[in-house]
C-alpha cells in the first residue's frame, strides 16, 4: 500500500505541511524534527517525491508504462504507440518491464511514482489483492492498457477479448466443426478469463456444450502451442480445429501439425488471436482476431493525459470492437 503525507503525520503527531517541507530539507524545520520525520518516513517505506496530481504546482510531463512480457512482440507494438502519441503531445516516457509478475508489477509502480511521473499506464496482472489496494490509493491518474481489474474496469482501455474470441470459434462451429482443441492463456489475466468466456458464448449460443478435456493451459508462448498440440496428439485426442489464445501459440501449433503430417487447413484449421505483424508471414498465413495494438496505446496516452489535464473528470471503460482476419489456415468448408 502507497503511504501517504497523512501516513507520516498521524504516527509522528506533525502535521502534513511539516511533513512535507521537512521531506524537502526545508531549513526552517528543526534538525531534530527534520530527522524524526525522515526516520518515520523511512520505517513506513515512504517513497520520495511521490507528489499528489492535484498538489503539484507543475507537471514533470512524463509517463509511466508497466509492460507485462517483454518476450511478447505484442506489447512492442502496443508501446510503439504509445510512444508516438506521448510524442506528439510532448510526453516522454518511462518505461519498465514485469515479466508477468504481481511483485514486479508493485515494485515498478513505486519507482516509477518515486520518478514523479504525472500518470501510469500498466497491463497489470489479473487479480493480486496487494496490488488492487495500492491501485484504489494512487493519487495520480492511471489507465489498464487491453486487460481489465476486477473493480477497476473504468480505467481500462480494452479490445473485446471476448467478443473476439465468440466470434471466432462461432464461424468454426458455423461450418461444422465440433471437436476444437483450445489453447488458453496464463491464469492470472483477465484476457484468457474473457477469451474462455467468448468460447463458451459461442457454444451455448447454438445450444452446444464444452468438452473441458479439449481446454488446455498454457503460458502463451510459441513453445507452448507447439508442446499442447503435441500432448493433444499424443494422447489421442481427435480435433478438426485448433483456436489460440494468441498467435505466438498458433505458431507453435502449425510447427506440431506439420512435424504431425497434418495438413493445415485441409484438415486441421488453425485460429489465432492478436494479428501480430509476423502473423501474416507464417506459412501459411495465420487466420487471427485483429487487435488495433498501435490504436490502443495510442488511445491509452490519449485519455491519460485527458485526466491529468482534467483531474475531475471520471474514468471509463473503453472497448474497442474486435474483427476477423481470415488468411490460410482456415478454409471455407467444413463438415465433420
Amino acid at each position: 500500500m502507497i503511504v501517504k503525507l497523512k501516513d507520516i503525520a498521524d504516527a509522528t503527531g506533525f502535521s502534513v505541511n511539516t511533513i512535507s517541507r521537512a521531506l524537502r530539507n526545508d531549513p526552517k524545520i528543526s534538525q531534530a524534527t527534520h530527522d524524526a520525520i525522515v526516520e518515520t518516513a523511512s520505517r513506513l517505506g515512504y517513497i520520495p517525491n511521490v507528489v499528489a496530481g492535484s498538489m503539484r504546482s507543475n507537471r514533470s510531463r512524463t509517463i509511466g508504462v508497466v509492460s507485462a512480457d517483454s518476450a511478447n512482440p505484442f506489447f512492442a507494438e502496443v508501446i510503439q504507440g504509445v510512444e508516438e502519441m506521448a510524442r506528439k503531445l510532448k510526453y516522454s516516457i518511462l518505461l519498465i518491464n514485469t515479466e508477468e509478475r504481481a511483485v514486479n508489477e508493485r515494485e515498478a509502480v513505486k519507482l516509477l511514482l518515486g520518478r514523479q511521473v504525472d500518470g501510469l499506464i500498466i497491463v497489470p496482472v489479473y487479480k493480486d489483492t496487494e496490488n488492487l489496494a495500492m491501485y484504489k490509493s494512487l493519487e495520480v491518474p492511471f489507465i489498464f492498457v487491453g486487460r481489465r481489474v476486477d473493480g477497476l474496469e473504468h480505467h481500462s482501455i480494452l479490445h473485446g477479448d471476448r467478443e473476439g474470441q465468440a466470434l471466432a470459434v462461432g464461424q468454426l462451429l458455423d461450418r461444422g466443426h465440433r471437436r476444437i482443441l483450445y489453447i488458453a492463456g496464463p491464469k492470472n489475466i483477465s484476457n484468457t478469463v474473457d477469451r474462455l468466456d467468448g468460447l463458451h458464448d459461442a457454444f451455448a449460443k447454438r445450444n452446444l456444450t464444452v468438452d473441458d478435456a479439449y481446454i488446455l493451459s498454457s503460458s502463451g508462448h510459441i513453445e507452448d502451442g507447439y508442446a499442447q498440440v503435441n500432448h493433444a496428439i499424443n494422447k489421442g485426442l481427435s480435433f478438426s480445429a485448433v483456436v489460440c489464445f494468441n498467435d505466438l501459440l498458433a505458431m507453435g501449433a502449425l510447427k506440431s501439425l506439420h512435424e504431425n503430417s497434418l495438413k493445415v487447413p485441409s484438415e486441421v484449421e488453425v485460429f489465432g488471436f492478436d494479428n501480430l505483424s509476423l502473423s501474416q508471414f507464417m506459412q501459411p498465413r495465420l487466420t487471427t482476431v485483429d487487435v488495433p495494438k498501435n490504436r490502443l496505446g495510442k488511445t491509452a496516452v490519449e485519455e491519460l493525459v485527458h485526466h491529468i489535464e482534467n483531474p475531475e473528470l471520471p474514468f471509463i471503460t473503453v472497448d474497442m470492437t474486435p474483427r476477423l482476419v481470415i488468411r490460410e489456415t482456415t478454409s471455407e468448408h467444413h463438415k465433420e
